[in-house]
């Protein structure tokens, strides 16, 4: 359930990862978790056509004489039920999105949250907005221009990837992996003497929210 992501163990683990980075670099960490970065409708409407052809089908090849109404209506009904039922199976809708697709998805989300949560406005542009989507099971790192100018991509691309492969293991698994990037962090950009906390170290999160009983 999307409540066992973001347990008590996950908010202390995340605490001590912006804790570690913190303390050692300028960077100024913030973390958004989302239930999904889109709607992927186009899950409801394959599962809900697919679900309308069979049950029409079973009505007209089927041994049992339905009655024409019932031919005409009852293939739309089974078609919208299934497909509203896809909303409590968030693990349909990924396999039904391409990974491309997905990824757009994310990165578009990512860059909004960036902005919505003034990520920019530190001193030395030295914000990171880790970005977890947990539909998807990926994690997007928008790094500020300041620290982006010292990160190498390739470092970037590596921190992405293990934040992504954590995802499976829950939000303090995530945080293990975060707080392990305080060195390279450190390194990129190191704490200055007058460094303040200038974002607030809350996490951002939708799955706040009452749990639907989804599951990935």
């Amino acid at each position: 359930m999307t409540a066992r992501f973001l347990d008590a163990a996950a908010r202390t683990a995340f605490a001590q990862a912006i804790t570690a980075i913190e303390g050692t670099s300028a960077v100024e960490v913030v973390i958004a978790v989302r239930r999904r970065s889109a709607g992927y409708r186009h899950a409801n409407v394959v599962v809900g056509g697919l679900a309308a052809m069979a049950g029409l089908a079973v009505m007209l090849f089927g041994e049992h004489v339905f009655a024409l109404t019932s031919i005409l209506i009852d293939p739309f009904v089974l078609g919208g039920i299934a497909g509203a039922i896809v909303e409590l199976l968030p693990g349909v809708k990924r396999r039904l999105s391409p990974a491309a697709m997905r990824h757009r998805a994310i990165m578009r989300a990512a860059r909004a949250t960036f902005v919505e949560r003034g990520v920019h406005n530190t001193r030395d542009r030295s914000g990171m907005l880790i970005y977890l989507s947990w539909l998807e099971r990926e994690a997007v790192i928008v790094a500020d221009s300041g620290l982006g100018h010292k990160l190498s991509s390739e470092a970037h691309a590596q921190a992405e990837r293990a934040l992504t492969a954590a995802m499976a293991g829950g939000g303090a698994a995530v945080a293990r992996e975060l707080e392990r990037l305080a060195p390279a962090l450190a390194g990129a950009m190191p704490r200055r003497a007058d460094d303040i906390n200038e974002l607030p170290d809350a996490i951002d999160s939708d799955l706040d929210r009452q749990d639907r009983g989804l599951r990935p």
